[in-house]
């Protein structure tokens, strides 16, 4: 299941790009979740973190197809962003959110077609990655598992660090975090430091280089953190 969301204030032009989809989901053997906001202000309001594919109108009364994107990234890293617009010199513009893609109005499907043939084959990578999506006090934000170095907890807080600096911090608890991460290659080397084994360069006497970190490993967690590193590394997770 994919989900998608469509901001596009011209019917003619929603319909189009609805029908498109319908038939290239029919065609590969899809199952796609559609929704259409007609305004940003209601799409904003009503966005969750976690959505697969956003297409944008760039040129819309209000606030435009553009500065939606623009918000949405700040709390959402993870989703492909499509502009939908009659105008390539947006193009440019694009690269400050990311943009995977411009589809040129109007849409036809043989042109279109092929363009969704390269955004579902992303997509389809995403998901074998995996997100993670973070519920903090009043706002939510989608980080890419693939890029989550370690999690560590302090004073009842849990502290998401990114490979770029960035760190999401939210109320919860480390047994949480474990059973949120079970299935994507994350161990305990301590009771404070929950390590993604992918950024695992090598230990040093009681520390684990993680990024150019040491995080201590204590004797509780010793055998079993090496022992998973060793699995991970051996090829058998």
């Amino acid at each position: 299941m994919y989900t998608i969301r469509i901001l596009e204030d011209e019917d003619e032009a929603a319909s189009s790009l609805t029908s498109s989809l319908s038939r290239y989901a029919e065609e590969h053997g899809l199952e796609l979740q559609v929704e259409r906001f007609k305004n940003a202000y209601d799409f904003l309001e009503s966005y969750k973190p976690g959505i697969d594919l956003l297409f944008f109108d760039i040129e819309m009364s209000g606030m435009n197809g553009m500065e939606a994107a623009k918000k949405v990234r700040a709390m959402d890293p993870t989703a492909l962003i499509v502009f939908v617009t009659n105008l390539a010199q947006y193009a440019i513009e694009g690269y400050a959110v990311c943009a995977f893609d411009f589809v040129l109005k109007p849409v036809r499907y043989g042109p279109f077609s092929l363009k969704l043939d390269r955004i579902f084959h992303e997509l389809a990578h995403h998901h074998s990655e995996g997100k993670l999506v973070l519920n903090m006090k009043g706002s939510s934000v989608a980080i890419p598992l693939d890029s989550l170095l370690y999690v560590e907890i302090r004073n009842h807080d849990l502290i998401y660090h990114l490979e770029d600096g960035k760190t999401y911090k939210l109320r919860g608890t480390m047994a949480k975090a474990k059973e949120e991460l079970a299935d994507h290659h994350f161990s305990l080397c301590n009771a404070c430091y929950l390590v993604n084994l992918k950024f695992v360069s090598g230990t040093r006497g009681n520390a684990v280089l993680v990024h150019d970190e040491e995080l201590a490993i204590s004797q509780g967690k010793r055998k079993e953190f090496m022992m998973d590193l060793a699995s991970y590394f051996g090829g058998s997770v």
